[in-house]
Parts: C-alpha cells; structure tokens; sequence
C-alpha cells in the first residue's frame, strides 16, 4: 500500500510542478482522481466550503487550460502512464493510481 501511495504522490507532484499548482489544489485534485470525492466531500476533508473547492477546482482548470472535468481527468491519467513509462517497468503500478 505505500508503493501505491508514494506512486499517487508522484503523479500528482508532477502534475503540480508542471503546471503551478499550489498544495490545497494539489490536496483537492488527489482527493477527487484517487478517492472520487464529490465537492461537498472533499469540502469536509479539507474542512473549506464547497464554493471554495468549486474555486480551486476553476483555478486548476484554468492553469492547466480546459474547461472540462473530463479533460481534467483524462489528462491526470496521461500524466500516470508518463509517469509510470519514467519508472520502472511494473505494469501495475498505473493500475494501482487509483483511476
């Protein structure tokens, strides 16, 4: 399990370096692409109201340049394979990001 969770961390710690996340959208974008937290749930994990995760999941979008959740996604998912290409050759460990 803690392969499984330094993988996700990985992923995400690209994600933030290549596009300026700050940590609370680094936080909020793990909780929704592993766990698939709703809005109001990730509000109550990060003790934030939902309007203020709502913003930071805009303020993702709008750093990265889509406006689409999806896209958000499907894009987290390229960085797991990428990420994973780097790594070593386990086939299992994109499996393992959670998605």
């Amino acid at each position: 399990m803690n392969q499984q969770i330094s993988y996700e961390q990985e992923v995400l710690q690209h994600f933030y370096a290549n596009y300026g996340l700050t940590q609370r959208e680094t936080e909020i974008l793990g909780l929704l692409a592993t766990h698939g937290y709703s809005n109001r749930e990730i509000a109550e994990s990060c003790c934030i109201s939902e309007k203020t995760v709502k913003i930071h999941l805009a303020n993702i979008m709008g750093k990265i340049g889509i406006s689409s959740m999806r896209k958000l996604l499907a894009m987290l998912l390229q960085q797991a394979l990428n990420v994973s290409k780097l790594g070593s050759n386990e086939p299992t460990r994109v499996a393992s990001a959670g998605m």
